[in-house]
Formats: structure tokens, C-alpha cells, sequence
């Protein structure tokens, strides 16, 4: 039997270049993918830095009518506590009965802007305030509430119960079915949640201790009606600026 042998195999020897145009094209290639994965999670950011600055921008909007609306309720009870203000100065309060009952009935009522901050508290909380990039306007997204907060927290200092009962007052000089006639259970709005008497109210009673009282009370309310009324100014001031920024930043509509 003939034995057939085999010729030995002989593998190509490969050049250096080969090797580096391998190399060469692995590490594009890995470097290419890194930068598709950077692409898409850039962009998957922008996406979601723009779904939260959108949240903020209606937020805002909302805020910035509930705010202007909150406005024109203090500027309007403020002139009326005014007007109270001079007439319990001149004693004069005969003439004045009706109205010294209607502005009374406001006295423990005074009007509150609640800002919608639902998102950003969310936003906070789950972390995805990091997404607002853009140091200057996180900043001013975090001052503006910063500004809401401290106008809260004057709000409820002020119209603590125990700051606000003002029933022994009420009960010395005022008729008790009088003054309750004048709630109004139907309001739809502030202006609206107390009615003028139609009729003539028993008169006030001349304690003049209690008289000097009801003064200060009303001075008081007065003074934080008016003093509200520029913070929330100057919040809708900061409010409108916030809001064109957001706008121009990540193209809101």
C-alpha cells in the first residue's frame, strides 16, 4: 500500500499594515458606537430638559393669572380698608354703619396666592432638575420659588388662627345676625364673598376701647394687604422674565 504524504501548510505571513488597518478599523468602529451612545443620550437629555421646561413654562402661565388675580383682590380690599381706616379715625360711624359691617366681614378673609409648584417640587424630588443645564436658569428657576415660599410663609404667619380671631372684638361692637347676614355661601370669587347690606344693620356699639381695637386690626390687615401686594409683584416681575427665558432656551411654544 502506497502512503500519500501531505504537503505541509504554510500560512501567509501578514504585514504590520495589515494588522494596523485591523486595528485601526476596530477602534473606529468602538469609537463610532461610543459616539452613537453619546448622540443618543445627549439627545435623549435635550428631550427630557425640554419636556421639564415645559412643565415649569405652564406652570407658570398658570401662576402668573392666578398671581394677577390675587393682585386686584388686595388692591381692592386694600382702598377699602383705607376708607375704613379714615372713618374709625373721625368717629364718625353712624353714617358709615353698613359699610364699617361689610369691610369687617374681610378682616379674616384677606385673599392668598397659591402657586401651582407641583413640578418643580416633582422635578426635585425625582432628580430631574439636573437636566436644566444651563446654570443661569437654574438659578432663576430655584429663586423664583425661593421668592413664592417667603410670601407663603409671611401669608401664613399673618392668618394664624390666633392671629386671626378677632370674635371679642365682633362681639362687642357688632350685631352677631348682621354680620353673618353678609356671608355669602354662593361666592364665586373674593370680591364677591361678602354682600353689601341692602338694608340698615343695627348700629355700632360706642365701646371706645374696642373701637381703638378694631382700628389697629384693621390698620394691620392694611399694612400686609399692601405689603403682599409688592412681593407679589415683584414675583410676577420675576415670574414673566423666567418665563421668556425658558421660552428661548428650549424653543417652548
Amino acid at each position: 500500500m502506497d502512503v500519500h504524504y501531505l504537503p505541509p501548510l504554510h500560512k501567509a505571513s501578514r504585514s504590520i499594515g495589515e494588522y494596523l488597518f485591523e486595528f485601526v478599523f476596530i477602534f473606529l468602529a468602538v469609537l463610532l458606537g461610543l459616539y452613537a451612545d453619546h448622540i443618543r443620550d445627549t439627545y435623549a437629555e435635550k428631550q427630557k430638559a425640554k419636556e421639564c421646561a415645559q412643565l415649569l413654562y405652564d406652570d407658570l402661565k398658570t401662576d402668573i393669572s392666578h398671581l394677577q388675580q390675587t393682585y386686584t383682590d388686595k388692591d381692592w380690599i386694600a382702598e377699602k380698608y383705607d376708607s375704613a381706616e379714615n372713618i374709625l379715625a373721625t368717629k364718625d360711624l353712624s353714617e358709615y354703619n353698613e359699610y364699617i359691617y361689610y369691610v369687617e366681614r374681610y378682616l379674616t378673609n384677606t385673599p392668598v396666592f397659591i402657586s401651582q409648584d407641583i413640578s418643580f417640587l416633582q422635578m426635585q424630588s425625582s432628580d430631574k432638575y439636573r437636566y436644566i443645564n444651563n446654570i443661569r436658569l437654574y438659578k432663576k428657576i430655584a429663586q423664583y420659588y425661593f421668592l413664592y415660599y417667603q410670601y407663603k410663609g409671611i401669608e401664613n404667619t399673618f392668618n394664624a388662627p390666633d392671629k386671626t380671631d378677632i370674635s371679642g372684638i365682633e362681639s362687642r361692637l357688632f350685631n352677631p345676625r348682621d354680620l353673618v347676614s353678609l356671608d355669602n355661601h354662593n361666592a364665586t370669587d373674593f370680591q364677591s364673598q361678602v354682600l353689601y347690606p341692602v338694608l340698615k344693620l343695627k348700629p355700632i356699639f360706642r365701646d371706645f376701647a374696642y373701637l381703638k381695637l378694631f382700628y389697629i386690626k384693621v390698620n394691620e390687615v392694611k399694612r400686609h394687604t399692601n405689603n403682599t401686594k409688592r412681593l407679589l409683584e415683584k414675583q410676577k416681575v420675576y415670574g414673566l422674565s423666567l418665563m421668556k427665558d425658558l421660552k428661548k432656551e428650549y424653543n417652548l411654544k
